[in-house]
């Protein structure tokens, strides 16, 4: 007989040897690596999420996993989908219109913007939302990465139901999504600006200098100290000199200028050369 979820407690300490048998687990069943994460936060979420589905421990849950696909799936969800929406931060991304409004648009090229970790794809379409009201006229390409093949389908897809486009404004979805039944689907112009690809922020190499801006928000915070530093030199590595690095509102980057990057106000860095 299962215990009830509501009886069960998450351990207040880490234990090595069974956080070494979820990364051995974890890595065999979903191929993250949990050596790249701060070890206490990550023990918490694993054994919460297996004490909100009426799962003992952490030992019991990867043995769960084995056997349940669809807790499987959600335990993947849970670690590689971080909370999203539409324009999250709304004052941050009136301050990147604003930036953007100004001189940073090439004239002779497109446009190029990485948003990393994009999830199931609710930062590359506002991205791709507020280059086309900033510059109409503007080329405009997007890469959109994450580790997680299903969210990436689903922001190929470009759908998603009411509860999702909230933080789209009605003028805003006028204009750049169509109404489908109970979903909203984005308009083939805007989806056409945006590629998605899987990628592995911790593994993947980095392709150097290719982007004006790269958007990066509340993807790092489980990181390790050594994970977060290096994930920071790859995003500002991939910028052109003079990019922008866009991250969240309450994130900051110490000592920045060990990236090649300077501060430019809350959430934003310039790439120095």
């Amino acid at each position: 007989m299962t215990t009830p979820a509501a009886t069960l407690r998450p351990p207040a300490q880490v234990d090595p040897d069974g956080y070494a048998r979820l990364a051995r687990g974890l890595r065999t069943l979903l191929g993250i690596d949990l050596d790249q994460y701060r070890p206490a936060q990550m023990w918490r979420r694993v054994n919460g999420f297996a004490t909100s589905h009426g799962v003992a421990d952490a030992d019991a849950l990867l043995i769960a996993c084995r056997h349940r696909p669809e807790l499987l799936a959600e335990l993947r969800n849970m670690l590689t989908i971080n909370v999203s929406m539409f324009f999250r931060d709304p004052e941050s991304w009136n301050r990147l219109g604003d930036r953007l409004a100004g001189d940073r648009l090439p004239e002779d090229r497109a446009f190029r913007i990485w948003s990393a970790g994009c999830s199931v794809g609710l930062e590359p379409y506002s991205l791709a939302m507020l280059a086309s009201e900033v510059a109409p006229r503007k080329r405009v390409w997007i890469l959109a990465t994450d580790v997680d093949g299903r969210a990436l389908d689903v922001g190929r897809a470009g759908r998603y139901d009411l509860a999702r486009v909230v933080g789209v404004s009605p003028a805003r979805r006028h204009r750049f999504l169509v109404e489908d039944g109970p979903d909203w689907v984005f308009r083939q112009e805007l989806r056409a600006m945006i590629r998605f690809r899987e990628e592995d922020l911790l593994r993947a190499p980095t392709v150097a200098r290719v982007f004006d801006l790269v958007a990066c928000r509340n993807v790092v915070i489980y990181f390790t100290q050594a994970a977060k530093a290096a994930v920071h030199q790859r995003l500002a590595d991939a910028l052109r000199p003079g990019g922008l690095l866009f991250v969240g509102a309450t994130e900051a980057i110490l000592q920045p200028q060990r990236f090649g990057l300077h501060s430019d106000g809350p959430g934003f860095y310039v790439r120095a050369d």
